[in-house]
């Protein structure tokens, strides 16, 4: 790059200014921000920063330094279609959808007019981010234009689609019912939101409503998924399945999907041994992953041996069903069958499922293996792999590593800081955690406040943790779950808090699940809460009944054997064994000179 700006400057003065040929070659070049820089002053010394051919080529571009460039360019541009490049590109590029609402903000703050393209890329942009606010004034933008933007059936279908995706139905039928022209995406787009949040009734009433001939598969596939989604609507499904005129693969699938999702595996591969593509790779992926989620290992890996030709969703699959169940070793052996038996190479998801084994197990080694075999195909650490890497690097020790990893992540997404947040709360850095949350450049998912406020459980920041939490829905809109209300009862007790963290649950807007239960049982020993660990713990072993877990006797034992009271944490033991309920023994792993030994009670065991 330096040789060009060089052959460049060396240019007599005064003599033929760089061509527009010269420019292309000099963009080409273009890797860094200082690159950026002297072209862009090169650019504007040589008259061509508002050439259309070079703006063109720099808003098309995926790359950033010449987003950034032509973002420069642009504030002197009056031209929306040029602005409607770069937030196109911009969208797709690292920067996303971030990048776009910031550079539509800005198209507006330099006086240019959005056409019906930028604000359709705009309120895209909004509903990949669930920006609800931000889409609701896009809104009244659009309704502020003439009329002629206004009433554009294509508009009204971009904003439709954007209060769907954002769960607001509601909105999107009011602007369904004030359009004067509807297209067929108006109609499935209103049928396909209702059917997302599961009113089926509402679904039904608009599918009625709509002229036969009009309907497509999209509607039809829309109807039968949302009914195959809700609550005792699979029979509702297969009716609608049966219906339809012209079946397609996606109706097909989702059939099937709807069965296995419910754990009804004859009715499934009833379906599949009649689908017109019983022989797709993909439906038979669906089905060992339908397997493994039921816990059912054992036909999952009978059906996955059955495939002829698999392919690499069909392995990954497979490895994240081991994972999912707490049979690493078996997924990095498997892992080590696809690279010496197939001809397929590893792909993110491989990697990142191979290195969230070995994260479990703690095996570092494997996993420097993994990170330079991905380095040694070209993997992008901006993907799965490189999350998975730093979860994997923090979680077996190696903190430094992990930040290095990060740091080294030039476009990271919310999973990135999910990870790096998580690896500082699992080493008891719940002050870095906060910093790190207050550092991030997007949106936090509900998976980050999880982060946040175990790295505030762990730490002891009891305030920090209810002032996060109490921002959750109030400042980042993110409505907290039952894992959410479970790291906040566990914060309120490790405190002493115990009473608190028991009011917490009374006002749960869900049924607490049993990690809830359990965190306040464990505070209530901690901190002398007798009676009512008793009591929460005899209620949730009643609750549990036929479940055969030990965990709830385990906590209840303890808890008598913390007061002293011997007897009766025998007998909790005693009635353990009549039920013939039995603690699983704790197990370790070592691995010696590429062995891995495996201990647990009474038995060693070589793998």
């Amino acid at each position: 790059m330096h040789s060009v700006y060089a052959q460049a400057n060396r240019q007599p003065d005064p003599g033929p200014a760089p061509t527009q040929h010269h420019l292309h070659r000099l963009l080409r070049r273009c890797r860094t921000p200082r690159d950026a820089d002297q072209v862009h002053a090169l650019l504007i010394t040589t008259g061509h920063s508002r050439n259309p051919s070079t703006l063109l080529r720099l808003s098309s571009s995926p790359r950033p330094p010449h987003r950034r460039l032509a973002r420069r360019l642009l504030l002197l541009s009056t031209r929306p279609f040029l602005w409607n490049r770069l937030i196109s590109s911009s969208s797709r590029g690292c920067g996303g959808a971030d990048e776009a609402i910031l550079l539509f903000s800005l198209m507006l703050e330099s006086g240019v007019s959005p056409d019906r393209f930028s604000l359709s890329l705009a309120l895209n942009a909004c509903s990949r981010l669930r920006f609800s606010s931000e889409g609701t004034q896009m809104h009244s933008l659009i309704v502020k234009r003439e009329s002629a933007i206004s009433s554009d059936v294509f508009l009204n279908n971009c904003l439709m689609s954007f209060y769907c995706r954002c769960g607001r139905v509601s909105l999107a039928r009011r602007v369904f019912d004030r359009m004067r022209e509807r297209d067929s995406v108006s109609w499935n787009t209103i049928i396909d939101g209702y059917a997302k949040v599961s009113d089926m009734d509402r679904a039904l009433e608009m599918f009625e409503r709509m002229e036969p001939s009009d309907r497509n598969s999209i509607t039809w596939n829309s109807m039968i998924g949302g009914y195959a989604r809700s609550t005792g609507g699979i029979d509702s499904a297969r009716s609608l399945f049966d219906r339809m005129p012209d079946s397609d693969s996606v109706s097909w699938n989702i059939m099937i999907d709807g069965y296995l999702k419910r754990g009804e595996f004859d009715k499934a591969l009833d379906l599949l041994e009649r689908t017109p593509g019983k022989d797709d790779v993909v439906v038979w992926a669906s089905v060992v992953d339908a397997y493994a989620k039921h816990g059912r290992l054992d036909e999952a890996r009978r059906v996955f041996d059955g495939v002829a030709d698999k392919d690499v969703v069909v392995w990954n699959v497979m490895m994240s069903g081991y994972v999912q169940c707490g049979m690493c070793f078996e997924a990095l052996n498997l892992f080590d069958r696809m690279r010496s038996e197939s001809s397929l190479s590893p792909d993110d998801t491989t990697l990142a499922t191979a290195l969230s084994a070995v994260a479990e197990l703690g095996r570092i080694e494997e996993g420097v293996s993994i990170h330079h075999y991905a380095e040694k195909i070209g993997l992008s650490l901006e993907g799965k792999t490189g999350v998975a890497l730093v979860h994997m690097y923090a979680k077996c020790g190696w903190l430094e590593k992990a930040v290095r990893i990060f740091k080294a992540v030039e476009c990271k997404n919310v999973d990135h800081w999910n990870a790096m947040i998580g690896g500082l709360a699992v080493h008891g850095l719940g002050s870095s955690a906060l910093q790190m949350f207050e550092r991030m450049l997007m949106k936090p998912d509900d998976i980050t406040f999880v982060n946040v406020l175990s790295a505030c459980s762990h730490a002891g920041l009891v305030e920090e943790g209810l002032a996060c939490f109490e921002a959750m829905e109030g400042t980042y809109g993110v409505t907290p779950k039952v894992q959410h209300y479970g790291c906040l009862v566990d914060l309120l007790g490790r405190a002493g808090r115990v009473e608190e963290a028991r009011r917490v649950i009374d006002g749960m807007p869900m049924e607490p699940n049993d990690v809830v239960w359990r965190s306040l049982i464990s505070a209530c020993g901690n901190h002398g809460e007798f009676r009512m660990g008793r009591r929460v713990a005899t209620r949730l072993i009643e609750i549990e009944e036929g479940s055969r877990s030990a965990s709830s006797y385990v906590l209840l034992s303890n808890l008598y054997a913390g007061c002293g009271m011997w007897g009766e944490a025998y007998r909790v033991r005693v009635v353990m064994g009549e039920r013939e309920i039995r603690k699983a023994p704790g197990r370790s792993w070592i691995e010696l000179d590429g062995v891995v030994h495996e201990f647990a009670v009474n038995h060693i065991l070589c793998i």
